[in-house]
Formats: structure tokens, C-alpha cells, sequence
């Protein structure tokens, strides 16, 4: 008895891992293991095109990626922000309500990615929330040593906009920083984590005598650079040498 279940598991466990998923033939002729997929190949191709100037890994990207964050950190337990519908965080807020929260401080300049990202959302069936996370994961996979990241599709149109003075600005003390991530929930290495993301990323606003300019020297290439030339000690900013 004892070797007829064994071998019973045994060829269970061999048509499980001959099993092939079911794969959907979307309309498109794309095929996916989820029908919900189907409708975001025609905003793939697009914004691949057209937003992202035929798949580089340039300042579109980068705009894209901020603004996956901007938008996202838009929450917190304890100021005051009613948890209504789409419950506030990374919900598309940020374009839904741009006229208020592109005013933030920490969203200086956030308004030239915004306005490139609306139309796309005015032709596609998808919702600002979707479209901010959707075009943020499709845009870093075009940057050489980038992740993957996952995509999670059916967010709500936001409600209500977010409170301001949630995104941490360039010169606060470190401590209010992880205070800040440590009320939703980012440990100090998860935060560190995070700042890899300025591996490909470039500041118009922090100096504005030398815009675009890249926090790392491989600005296109998702790498370790940003770390490694951040302990570089300066005195000045670069527009002022």
C-alpha cells in the first residue's frame, strides 16, 4: 500500500509539472495566460512608440519612474487623510487632481511628465492610477540591469487628492526621512533600496543653473554606479564650479 501512494504522488507530481497554463489569443493576436491582460498590448505598444521614443531608456523613463513614487507615497495613517474609495496611495491621484498636487513643493517640475502621460490615458481604457504604475514598470524595463517589476491592473479613479508634504524633499534630515517611510511601513534598507531607482534619474530643480543633470555618470544603465559616487565628497553643487 505504502509503494502504491508513493508512486501514485510520483505521477502526480509528473503531470503537474507537464501541465502547460492555458494561454488567451487576445484581439490584437497577442497571446496571455490572463484575458484582463489583453487590453494593456495596444497601451504597451503605444507608449512604447510614443512616449517612450521606440523603447530607450531615456528622460521619459526616468519622469515615469518619479512619478510611480510621487504619486504612490501620497498616503499616510496619521495625517489626516480620509480613506475613501480608491484609498488614497497609488491611485493616480496625482494626475486626477494635478492642479493641486503638482503645486507640492516635492512635485516641482512633475508637471511636464504629467502632461505627457494624460493623453495616452485619454485614448486607452485605463485609469491614471493604472497608467502611472503600468508606464513606470514598461519604462524601466527598457534600461539595461533593470528589474522586472510587477504590475498589478484595477486601481479606481481617486476621490480625493493627496494631502501635501508626503513625498521627502532632497535636504530634510535623514531622520524625518526614515520617520517618513517608517510610517508606511519601509525599513531603513528597504528605504536605501529605493534610492536605486536615482541610478537612472536626473535633477531639473536642485540646481537649475545645469537641469537634466544625472545623479550618477551611467544615467542609462540601471546599475550600483549611484552608490558608489554618491560617497564622493563635494563642496559645491556642479553649476557652481
Amino acid at each position: 500500500m505504502q509503494t502504491l501512494s508513493v508512486a501514485l504522488l510520483v505521477l502526480a507530481a509528473r503531470v503537474a509539472s507537464g501541465a502547460v497554463t492555458k494561454r488567451v489569443t487576445c484581439a490584437t493576436g497577442q497571446t496571455t495566460a490572463n484575458a484582463a491582460c489583453c487590453v494593456l498590448f495596444p497601451i504597451l505598444d503605444d507608449i512604447q512608440e510614443n512616449l517612450f521614443d521606440g523603447g530607450e531608456c531615456g528622460e521619459e523613463v526616468h519622469e515615469s519612474l518619479r512619478l510611480t513614487f510621487h504619486d504612490a507615497i501620497g498616503f499616510s495613517p496619521t495625517k489626516g487623510f480620509v480613506v475613501i474609495s480608491s484609498g488614497g496611495g497609488a491611485d493616480g491621484s496625482i494626475i486626477t487632481f494635478d492642479e493641486i498636487e503638482t503645486a507640492f513643493p516635492a512635485n516641482n517640475g512633475i508637471d511636464d511628465i504629467i502632461d505627457a502621460q494624460t493623453p495616452f490615458i485619454a485614448r486607452h481604457n485605463i485609469t491614471p492610477g493604472d497608467f502611472i504604475q503600468f508606464a513606470g514598470a514598461v519604462g524601466v524595463s527598457n534600461c539595461p540591469g533593470a528589474p522586472r517589476l510587477q504590475f498589478m491592473l484595477g486601481r479606481p479613479v481617486a476621490t480625493a487628492p493627496s494631502p501635501i508634504g508626503l513625498v521627502p524633499e532632497p535636504f530634510d534630515p535623514i531622520t524625518e526621512v526614515l520617520a517618513r517611510f517608517a510610517e508606511v511601513n519601509f525599513s531603513p534598507a528597504e528605504v536605501v533600496a529605493l534610492l536605486a531607482s536615482h541610478t537612472i534619474a536626473a535633477a531639473d530643480h536642485v540646481d537649475p543653473t545645469i537641469p537634466g543633470t544625472p545623479f550618477d555618470s551611467t544615467p542609462g544603465v540601471f546599475d550600483t554606479q549611484l552608490f558608489i559616487e554618491v560617497q564622493l565628497r563635494g563642496v559645491l553643487f556642479p553649476g557652481f564650479v
